[in-house]
């Protein structure tokens, strides 16, 4: 008798499919936030992204992408901002529901 193939529940499988990633990070720049204007116009060019709160060098950002390819696109982009030095993850989430809203 041959055994019956083992494939992931529908549940399962759409549920990861659909989870959408929202990521709370940190930019550092090279010197204070407020001396990388052209670099917070562009991030707020991206509709992706919120801007958070600032202090000193250090820059809260918020990504809420489709998918999670498109959230590592904008993570790669920011990385390459000028005067970024530094990328930092304060969370990671992934919601499950966005979609259904």
């Amino acid at each position: 008798m041959l055994a019956k193939p083992q494939f992931p529940t529908m549940p399962l499988l759409f549920g990861e499919a659909s989870a959408v990633p929202i990521s709370g990070l940190i930019v550092t720049f090279q010197s204070s936030v407020a001396e990388h204007s052209n670099t917070i116009a562009v991030l707020r060019k991206i509709p992706e992204i919120d801007i958070g709160e600032s202090a000193g060098s250090k820059l809260a950002i918020v990504i809420d992408s489709e998918t999670k390819r498109r959230d590592q696109e904008i993570w790669d982009t920011v990385q390459q901002l000028p005067g970024v030095i530094d990328l930092a993850v304060a969370m990671v989430a992934f919601d499950e529901d966005h979609q259904a809203n």
